[in-house]
Formats: structure tokens, sequence, C-alpha cells
């Protein structure tokens, strides 16, 4: 990477991460502009789904400027997709549930025992938005919201997510279309969805989405298992913009296998504790599981991505209570083109795996093997300890060889990084035979290990930020 692009790539990440009266005489009432409808809950199954759903497909009938308003508490029950949002639309509570204390606050509460209270299936065009914000998602299964189709820019904003109980080893607050093992019951629910309004061929996930300021906290102990923030898999969108929000879970940041080559995601400013949910995957690798290997779950991670731009910028990592395997930063990418930025994090551990880790394994029907390529890694904090420092090594997996990675990775630049209160027991840097062409400043407590061509390691011990 030359500097040239390296500058290049830093000014434009630079520049990227730049009260309505209720009638509670009525349970729905289009306000006399015609553009906003009020939803009062009842707390009551038998009604509160219906009612939502003939307010969201009223709103939806005005165009861009439609408007719904939940005001109260809605009880879905057990169904699962319950109410699905073609948008373009706002959907709004009120008070602000995003708030770490709520006590005396009134806030819009959605509880169900069923799976994605709520769907997006967007049929709008690229310049359309739908908007989800001030709710509490207040229990569900498996997750609160799932996004079936985006086809223009979905946002939530200042939403809370708790209470989501794990299916089949598997738990998300908000996921893409095809991640996970989705239930029979379900299965038919999203087909006869885009029968009726959405697009049958291609890919469904097009568009942009921004989470900004949502706080995520099921406190539902997990005995093993994937256990997600935000999660997507084999994407297109354009788009991924997560910042601002509190994220407790084992990955809080998850985007797999996403494809366009002109893709920016931008993952900011955001608070993470790691859970300890111990991985679902260790039966399937080798030595045995991710006990030596590690690598999972990495408390952000965009793997096998496609993107032009990865940011990663100005978060906080508590992973202290993440299981040994734990990772805090993971990446990889199939794009030659791409770069990717990583400034400014903080991360604390207690004897897990690794601070980053540049590449990983691939999972079947999920994403291939990746490693880290034009990365640059500068001015982040790290403290406690962990196995390794910064690591770019093979992975196998047990049952498929397709899946293994054999770790190329290149021209990464890690320099001034603060790791005065960190130490990495095996090894500070471990770089793989293949990896070639990475410049490593390196100022990590711990062994350097450099089987690769042409890397440059520069001793520079424990030396602070500037």
């Amino acid at each position: 990477m030359t500097w040239a692009k390296l500058t290049g790539a830093m000014v434009l990440a630079s520049a990227l991460i730049a009260s309505l009266t209720v009638d509670t005489a009525q349970a729905v009432d289009l306000i006399p502009n015609g553009r906003a409808v009020t939803v009062q809950g009842q707390n009551n199954p038998a009604v509160d789904r219906d009612n939502v759903q003939e307010a969201v497909n009223k709103a939806a009938l005005v165009g861009g400027a439609g408007t719904v308003q939940l005001v109260g508490t809605f009880d879905f029950g057990s169904c699962s997709l319950c109410v699905i949002i073609p948008g373009p639309i706002t959907i709004s509570g009120t008070g602000d549930p995003s708030v770490s204390d709520l006590a005396g606050a009134p806030t819009t509460v959605i509880k169900t025992t069923g799976s994605a209270p709520m769907a997006v299936l967007d049929t709008g065009g690229p310049t359309g938005n739908i908007t989800i914000e001030r709710i509490w998602f207040n229990g569900a299964q498996t997750m609160a919201v799932m996004m079936l189709q985006v086809r223009g820019t979905f946002t939530m904003f200042h939403n809370r997510i708790s209470g989501v109980l794990p299916g089949n080893e598997f738990r998300f607050a908000v996921a893409g279309a095809t991640v996970g093992p989705v239930p029979t019951e379900q299965s038919a629910s999203i087909d006869a969805a885009f029968t009726r309004l959405g697009t049958q061929d291609g890919p469904k996930l097009t568009g942009a989405v921004v989470f900004d300021g949502n706080y995520i906290d099921n406190n539902v102990p997990m005995q093993s298992g994937d256990d997600n923030g935000f999660a997507f898999a084999q994407c297109h969108l354009s788009r991924i913009q997560i910042i601002n929000n509190f994220i407790r879970a084992g990955e809080a940041v998850e985007i797999e296998g996403c494809r366009g080559p002109g893709a920016v995601y931008v993952i900011a400013d955001n608070r993470i504790v790691q859970t300890p949910t111990v991985s679902n995957l260790a039966q399937l690798t080798d030595t045995p599981g991710f006990i030596l290997h590690g690598g999972h779950p990495a408390a952000i991670k965009p793997i096998d991505a496609e993107a032009a731009l990865i940011v990663i910028q100005n978060n906080q990592i508590d992973a202290r209570n993440a299981p040994r395997t734990g990772v805090c930063i993971m990446t990889g990418n199939t794009n030659k083109e791409s770069t990717t930025l990583i400034e400014r994090n903080t991360c604390v551990m207690n004897g897990q795996f690794a601070a980053i880790l540049g590449g990983w394994a691939g999972t079947p029907n999920f994403f291939n093997a990746s490693y880290m390529q034009n990365a640059t890694i500068r001015e982040n904090r790290f403290l406690g300890r962990a196995d390794l420092g910064f690591a770019l090594l093979n992975f196998t997996y047990l049952k498929n060889s397709d899946m293994t990675l054999i770790n190329k990775g290149h021209d990464n630049v890690l320099y001034n990084n603060d790791v005065r209160l960190f130490r990495a027991t095996k090894a500070a840097v471990s770089l793989g035979l293949f990896t070639h062409d990475n410049l490593i400043v390196d100022d990590l407590r711990g062994d350097v290990v450099n089987r690769g061509m042409k890397n440059t390691i520069v001793r520079r011990p424990y030396s602070p930020l500037r």
C-alpha cells in the first residue's frame, strides 16, 4: 500500500464519518393531514399485531412521507414476521428507550414470543427510506428485526432490543435475510411475503442500512452458539453504517460474505461488551475446536468482504468476559483494491485469543475463507492480555477442506498503537508462511514470529500514542 493511497483512504473515511396527540378511544387513528397514522397499544395479542399492520399499510399508501406513531405497549403474541414493512415509511415510538436508565420514562414497547416482530420488505426504489425509531423490542425468539429486502435506505435510530431468546443456537438483534437456519413456519411466511410484495430473483439486500444510537442488551444467558448484535450474510448492500450503539453480544457486528466492490462499511463510536457464549463451531474445527486455534467470537467481524472501504473507528470493546477463543477485531476481504482502516479503537482483554486477527477459515453456506489486505491499523489502545496481538494465520475447517484459509495477508501497515498496559503471551506479532509485504512498527509487548516473505518488522518497544 502506498502512502498516497493510505492518505486518500483516510481522507475518504473522515468524510464518511461524518409530538402527536393520541385518540385513545381508537386503536388506529388516521391523522387529518393524511400522512400520519397513530396506533394505541392494547397489550392484547388478539388485536395489536393486526392494528399495527393496518396502520403500516395505510401509511405506505401515501408514499415516502407516511408515518406510523406507536404509543403504549403492544403484545404480538406468538407470531413470527408479525408486521411486514413494505416502505417507504417511518415507524416511530415515544420517548427514548435507548437510554441506559428507563426509570419513569414512557416508551413504546413491542413484545412477542415469536421471531422477528418486524420484518423489512422494502418495495420502494433506491431513494426511498424506511425508518424504525424509538421502539423497545422486549422479547422475541431468535431475532427482533429481520431484513428480507432493502432497496433504499433502512434506518434504525434510538431503539432498544432486549430479552431475545436463542433459537437453534443462533440469536440476533437485527439480521439479514439469509442468516442462520430458518424454521419451517417462518420460511413459509417469508415465501408468502415475497410472493405478495417482493422480488424473487436476484439479491434482496442492495440498498443501504444505518443503525444509529440503539441499545442492545438481551441479558438472557446463552450456553453456546452465535450470539449476535447486527448480522449480515451474503448481502449486496452498498453501505452499512453502524454508529453510536451500545451492544452486548458475542459478536456485536457480523458482516459475512457480502458482495459489492464499491460498498462502504463504517463501524464507529460503538460501545461493545462481549458475552461469554461459547462458539457452536468448535466441534467442526481441528486441534480441538477453537480452544487452540481461536477466532470466534469476534466483537467486530467484517469477513470475506468485497467492499471498497471498511472503517472501524473509535469503538470501545470490553472483551474480558468473552470465551478464551474470542477476538476484538477480525477482518478479511476479497477485493484487491479495497482499503481497511482500523484506528482509535480501545479493547480490554483478559486472556482471549487475539486483539487483531487478519483472516479466518470459511463456514459453509455463510462465507468463504479470506485474509486481511491493504489495512492500516493505527492509534488503537489495547489493555490486558491475550495470546496474540496482531496475527495473520492459517485456519483449517475439519469437515470441508475448501473452507481452509491459507493466509496470504499483504500490504498491511500497523503502527503507533498504545500497548503500554497490554501483553501478548504467545506472540505480539505472528505472520504466517505465505504473508508478504506487511509493515509492522512493533510496539506490542511479546515475541515476534515472522515466517512470511518481504515483511518488514521495526521494533519500537512500548511506545505511547503520539
